[in-house]
């Protein structure tokens, strides 16, 4: 028999209830995936908004919640939360909690009330629990197909606005109606935007590549060993030197032991010294193509070979140059323009023929009958004469 007794909850309006739940999307490549779905619900009326992310860690939690301010124009006066480690240090007696600082500085720019739930009291927060199984439920199935999280999230806010056109499951009044009815009870958006990012330092190792979050980033070979700046958002990662200045950019990596290699700072480096390139540390973590392809060539046809290379990185991934290479040796050439010309046969865009299309109407040409008796007649009397 259960000893708690649990009574019915109201809920006024303006407030809101955030949760975490894991959804599987196809990547741009076609690998199924899991990622990280923040649900922000709002229970007097009963919509939702979510958004998608490569993790759960503070910068996904915030961004969400920001992106969620910024397409509806308001901010919850109220909003419910489970003791997520990226929003509590520490949890203190009854419902006091030590809050993180990058949570404590978010939530007084937008000026919410933070309240967290009791230890394994999911009920308090039963309405968006519900909404993570319906939005994963209704809105990724079939797996959809994420080439871009930007991109997709807005994709998402249509959505959810378009599931809030039906009757309340009570009330039996549009929801969106009951929406529009709460928002004026909500706080307005403050002046200025939050810019949410964690600012850490690392430094170097001996190839100029720094570890962060448990995968590694490379900067500038000018770095090795000296310490960096490195400013990570929910998507990106950036190096910045000791005046705060960028040095390179990247994608930002979910999972362990991963890499991202941005090469150009390097390409430069190689480019003014091609013969002792075979004896740097860069070039022995070039692909393998690329190694045997520049080993092979002179001092011209290596600073050439660099050049080419950095044309193709300053637009298109490493992968897509090792592919034009073995495309050219496939081919039988090895000159730098017959890769070069490889390149842009992988990555040229296809432009769809149309039909012409012409604004007056064509005039009509008679039909013509072709009779070539004649003609035979002709031939016929010029081959019986001779």
């Amino acid at each position: 028999m259960d000893k708690q007794a649990r009574l019915p909850l109201y809920h006024p309006t303006g407030e809101a209830q955030v949760d975490f739940g894991h959804v599987a999307v196809y990547d741009a490549s076609g690998i199924l995936i899991d990622t990280l779905k923040l649900t922000m619900s709002f229970p007097y009326s009963n919509k939702s908004y979510c958004q998608i992310f490569g993790g759960e860690n503070q910068q996904c939690l915030l961004q969400g919640m920001k992106n969620i301010f910024m397409y509806i124009g308001k901010v919850p006066t109220r909003i419910v939360f489970d003791n997520l480690s990226t929003a509590v240090a520490h949890l203190g007696k009854g419902h006091d909690r030590i809050l993180t600082d990058g949570f404590k500085r978010f939530k007084l720019h937008y000026g919410f009330e933070a309240v967290f739930c009791n230890g394994n009291a999911g009920w308090e927060k039963g309405n968006v629990e519900n909404k993570v199984g319906y939005e994963r439920r209704n809105m990724f199935v079939p797996v959809p197909t994420v080439k871009d999280f930007c991109d997709f999230n807005k994709e998402l806010f249509v959505l959810c606005d378009k599931d809030a056109q039906r009757p309340h499951y009570i009330k039996h009044c549009q929801i969106e109606g009951l929406f529009q009815e709460e928002l004026p009870q909500m706080n307005p958006l403050p002046r200025t935007e939050f810019d949410v990012f964690m600012l850490e330092t690392r430094t170097c190792d001996n190839y100029a590549k720094i570890h962060f979050d448990g995968n590694t980033y490379s900067t500038a070979p000018k770095f090795a060993r000296t310490e960096v700046f490195v400013k990570a958002t929910s998507d990106a990662v950036f190096i910045l030197d000791g005046e705060c200045r960028q040095v390179i950019s990247h994608p930002r990596l979910y999972g362990k032991g991963l890499e991202s290699m941005n090469w150009l700072p390097y390409l430069e480096l190689m480019s003014r010294r091609p013969m002792a390139i075979k004896y740097t540390d860069f070039f022995n973590t070039l692909p393998e193509n690329w190694r045997k392809y520049l080993a092979s060539q002179d001092i011209v046809g290596r600073r050439k070979g660099l050049t080419a290379l950095h044309e193709m990185l300053k637009k298109h991934d490493m992968d897509t140059a090792e592919t034009a290479l073995s495309v050219a040796i496939d081919n039988g050439v090895k000159d730098v323009d017959s890769i070069l010309a490889a390149y842009r046969a992988l990555t040229a865009p296809t432009h769809r023929m149309v039909p012409m299309q012409l604004k007056c109407n064509i005039v009509q040409q008679p039909k013509f009958t072709i009779d070539n008796t004649k003609y035979d007649r002709l031939f016929a009397r010029e081959v019986h004469n001779s």
